[in-house]
């Protein structure tokens, strides 16, 4: 398969550029060796030098204000040039440029610069095209195609390594391995050796400190893989975090037969060690477990996305049946609310058997609302629904989970979205559907947390942001108002109990639930706009308080995704070239007709089993 990831400069530029600086070398030209995390040059210096790269990579980064940090804005690869824009236009750099690899660069000083530019009419007409394409340039295009694996356990981890490239090679992609044999390798040999190939990735067992030194400076993400049995040294830790420009991924291996997460805490303890940006439970001899991390390496890992919208989310339930029909793979999943739960049990690894007895016990057979108090803070107590989350979650932690999931609450004390990727399950679980007036809120490190539909309840953009590949969506909110009909006043207060109506609660809990989850049209169309393949059920007639709806919610929400699949020619083919094309913080097309569905199944519809 031909890889984009190494695209080149302009012909015409690249030879003007070789051809000048050529000439020069050795006389107003200089050779410049830049090791890995150094800077070629900080914003506000002086621009006194065009540079060339001939070897490695370089990053263009400015300083953010906002989070005080260094944000990285381009990618120089190999024939590109360095700082032409400041020299031009005659002021100090406005960026700062690290080195992401060992890197060889040709210097010239501004005085030969302008006299070549002179004399070389086409060295110009190159240089401005450069210039205007980095300058529309929106976003860098930085998708990592250089990967290292460090051991900080004694087990080696080499095998696993071989199964992750096999992997990447069932997809279709060239994949190199380099060990410690490659240890003392020149930069304009990494260089080539990552022309040739796809993907590249460099594997350093527990004890192989100098190649490790070598190989952090010519990659650019780090998988550091540890023995889940053992508690993590902080000592080393810190040793290899140091050789890092980013945080790494943490990888937690388990012998076979040994379960996931099979000590309390042991999790958690490498996490605050670590402090990796995500991590991985695997499995050493599991394909499956290989087969995701080759996905996420190779930019195929799918997330899915789960937003609230109440009773109307079980439609959820029959979208997630439909995905494993169709054996599409799921690495990564998150949920707001309502959402929120069914994508915990899509993460947990239930089965359709499962999550039915569950979800059916927790919300369907009888109200987990009718505990009504007075309402100095909310119409219900929340008894009846914390024991239902401690029943059906009972202490997992979701740094446990065997898939990597987060879910949002609305903090009511800072005005910001919080984000639960750890703690206790059932908690954050609790936090993500207190809709406010309805349930008490919750109070987490002196906290307000209520319902996360109040802030965002399709998290999409989120999920955007996690991971390189596909992301799908499912999405039963709407951004209508509440329907005139909802706000009907019972005539008869005695044959509304009889009935057992008062159990939804009164017509003010469907104003509350409403106005907590109020999503204007622009809102839900740029969440949406983040997924590849959007799936979007429209359960008849079932509202956000129709528990007993949960059969005809959970058929719409499967018959919709099956009609989705269907129009795409392979569907698991289709989800790979769809990720593939999009990256973290470069919002996604916005799909077309023919990767929506928004209506019933047609006629020669599915039986969902």
């Amino acid at each position: 398969m031909s890889s984009e990831h190494h695209k080149k400069p302009h012909p015409s530029l690249q030879a003007a550029l070789e051809s000048l600086f050529g000439t020069t070398l050795g006389q107003s030209a200089s050779l410049i060796s830049l090791p890995g995390g150094s800077r070629l040059f900080s914003a506000g210096d002086e621009s006194d030098h065009l540079y060339l790269l001939r070897s490695g990579r370089l990053g263009a980064f400015r300083h953010d204000e906002d989070h005080d940090e260094l944000s990285l804005i381009g990618i120089i690869r190999p024939g590109e040039p360095v700082g032409e824009m400041s020299l031009i236009a005659g002021t100090h750099h406005t960026s700062t440029v690290i080195a992401l690899r060992d890197s060889d660069l040709l210097a010239m000083p501004r005085e030969e610069f302008f006299d070549a530019m002179e004399s070389k009419p086409e060295l110009t007409l190159a240089l401005a095209r450069k210039m205007i394409e980095r300058a529309k340039r929106e976003t860098p295009n930085v998708t990592p195609n250089v990967f290292a694996f460090y051991a900080l356990s004694e087990q080696p981890i080499r095998p696993l390594i071989e199964r992750i490239a096999v992997q990447i090679r069932a997809l279709g992609y060239r994949v190199a391995i380099l060990d410690k044999d490659f240890h003392g390798t020149a930069p304009e040999a990494f260089t080539q050796i990552e022309a040739d190939n796809d993907y590249v990735l460099h594997v350093a067992e527990c004890h192989e400190s100098h190649w490790r030194l070598l190989s952090a400076r010519q990659v650019d993400h780090v998988f550091l893989l540890a023995d889940a049995s053992q508690k993590p040294n902080p000592t080393a830790c810190a040793w290899e975090k140091s050789l890092l420009h980013r945080a790494p991924d943490l990888v937690l291996l388990y012998p076979e037969g040994v379960a996931k997460a099979h000590t309390p805490g042991r999790t958690r303890a490498w996490l605050d060690v670590i402090k990796p940006t995500r991590w991985f439970h695997v499995h050493h001899h599991d394909v499956s477990d290989a087969a995701r991390i080759a996905r996420i390496v190779a930019g195929h890992s799918v997330g899915v996305v789960f937003s609230g919208g109440g009773a109307r989310a079980f439609s959820e339930i029959g979208a997630i049946q439909a995905l494993r029909e169709a054996h599409i793979p799921v690495d990564f999943v998150c949920g707001s609310s309502m959402g929120a739960i069914l994508a915990a049990s899509l993460a947990l690894g239930w089965d359709e058997a499962e999550i039915d007895t569950r979800i059916r016990d927790a919300f369907v057979n009888s109200s987990p609302l009718d505990d009504i108090v007075m309402p100095f803070i909310s119409m219900v107590s929340g008894a009846k629904v914390d024991k239902r989350l401690e029943k059906h979650f009972g202490e997992v932690q979701i740094e446990d989970m065997p898939i990597p999931y987060f879910c949002l609450s609305s903090n009511l004390t800072t005005g910001a979205l919080k984000v639960h990727k750890t703690g206790l399950l059932r908690q954050a679980l609790r936090a993500s559907i207190s809709l406010p007036g309805v349930l008490p809120p919750v109070v987490e490190d002196g906290e307000v947390l209520v319902d996360g539909a109040v802030m965002r309840s399709f998290p999409a953009t989120m999920m955007r942001n996690t991971h390189l590949g596909t992301v799908i969506g499912v999405d039963v909110t709407r951004a209508r108002g509440l329907d005139p009909r909802a706000l009907h006043v019972p005539k008869n207060l005695g044959a509304w109990f009889a009935r057992g109506d008062w159990r939804r609660g009164p017509p003010i809990v469907s104003v509350m639930m409403r106005s907590a989850t109020i999503t204007t049209a622009a809102d839900l169309a740029m969440s949406r706009a983040a997924t590849d393949l959007l799936i979007i059920p429209e359960p008849e007639g079932v509202e956000i308080r129709d528990w007993k709806a949960y059969d005809k919610a959970v058929e719409s929400g499967y018959q919709t995704t099956v009609a989705t699949l269907s129009q795409l020619n392979s569907p698991v083919t289709t989800l790979r070239k769809l990720g593939h094309s999009v990256h973290p913080n470069i919002p996604a097309f916005t799909p077309d007709d023919s990767y929506i569905a928004t209506t019933n199944a047609p006629p020669n519809q599915k039986t969902r089993k």
